[in-house]
């Protein structure tokens, strides 16, 4: 999966270099990149599409951050304050979040990149760390699964994948953009040195006890403590990171001017408002970050980034402009790539709602 989507941000990067080569104004910074691309690819429907499923992608991967925050935050303060359920440390902790969302733009806020950046790392450090202490003798403890479990996985893993969407907007900032493949190759080993010893410490330590937070399955010790309140960090500083483009989204929407600060504050506090009744209603966030996951990640990382590629690479050359050549290998992995992502998409998204809607998960927090 993580070379698929490697591969797909290559080709999205392609896309926008194919633009600019055609239309030099391109080489300015725009607002939205991947959605030009889809209008030059696709149409403006497709641009609009993308723009909504851009939109969705984040709002979504907010809800899924606050409910890993306040799950994590609950198990830090347990000791102290039995009492306080899941429900109500979501909405403290979204009331806590809820002033930081009135910086403005990146640049109010450019430290908790920092922030997020340095405290996963040292997180999933101490993660691994203490499941190396929790190695027991070995017994045969993995279960055989069915096609919703598999594809509620299939959707996790696209959804931990799914940095495409901001892809272009990087390489039409960069000064040298000749290195964003190389930054592509970079970034992506970077993530699977965090991925993958935390993936695989759970299964070969805990096997089918794992839980969907794998911070649950820890034992509780120093370690442990220390490492979910660096991991609580960089959830709720990921948050105001990506929730900023949906509230400037809207407010571009309806036209609200960067200097009202009362209508700006009015938007916001009702997307805060739209993300505390989401976690509220389905409090587990595996099943959001699934869903998300088969939809628009599978969308915006998975199928448009080729498909896209596919349809500027044939569309006949312009006055001046080189007739480009595909190689036939590129081709058919592009294909494989779509198809992976329909099929595997479609299924997961299945696999999310069947989920979110068994009687046998937990009823929304408001209903208990």
């Amino acid at each position: 999966m993580a070379a698929m989507a490697a591969f797909s941000g290559r080709r999205l990067g392609d896309c926008w270099s194919i633009i600019e080569g055609r239309d030099p104004e391109m080489r300015s910074r725009k607002r939205n990149p991947y959605a030009i691309i889809a209008d030059q690819a696709l149409g403006k429907t497709w641009s609009a599409v993308v723009s909504l499923a851009i939109i969705v992608s984040l709002f979504g991967a907010a809800v899924v951050y606050l409910l890993l925050a306040a799950q994590i935050i609950e198990a830090v303060v347990l000791p102290l304050v039995p009492t306080v359920t899941f429900c109500l440390w979501y909405l403290i902790v979204a009331g806590a979040m809820t002033p930081l969302m009135l910086f403005a733009t990146p640049k109010d806020f450019s430290f908790m990149g920092v922030i997020a950046f340095i405290s996963t790392i040292v997180a999933c450090v101490l993660y691994f760390i203490q499941m190396m202490n929790d190695i027991k003798p070995f017994v045969f403890r993995w279960g055989i699964h069915g096609f919703q479990d598999f594809f509620l996985a299939f959707g996790t893993i696209m959804f931990a994948f799914g940095g495409a969407s901001t892809f272009p907007t990087i390489q039409n900032d960069m000064v040298d953009k000749s290195k964003f493949g190389k930054s592509i190759h970079y970034s992506f080993l970077a993530i699977l040195a965090l991925y993958l010893p935390i993936a695989i410490g759970g299964y070969a330590v805990y096997g089918e006890s794992v839980a969907p937070n794998v911070s649950g399955s820890l034992t509780a010790t120093p370690l442990t403590l220390v490492g979910n309140i660096f991991m609580a960090v960089h959830l709720l500083s990921a948050f105001i990171i990506i929730i900023n483009p949906v509230c400037q989204e809207m407010e571009e929407l309806y036209n609200i001017p960067r200097d009202s600060l009362g209508y700006r504050t009015l938007v916001r506090l009702s997307i805060m408002a739209a993300i505390m009744f989401i976690g509220e209603s389905v409090p587990r966030f595996y099943t959001i970050l699934a869903l998300v996951g088969g939809t628009t990640v599978a969308l915006l990382t998975f199928i448009l980034p080729s498909y896209c590629y596919l349809n500027l690479t044939s569309q006949p050359p312009r006055q001046g402009e080189a007739a480009s050549d595909t190689p036939g290998w590129m081709k058919l992995i592009c294909w494989e790539i779509i198809v992976m992502g329909v099929v595997g998409g479609a299924a997961a998204t299945f696999s999310a709602v069947s989920a979110i809607f068994s009687t046998a998960q937990a009823t929304p927090c408001y209903l208990k």
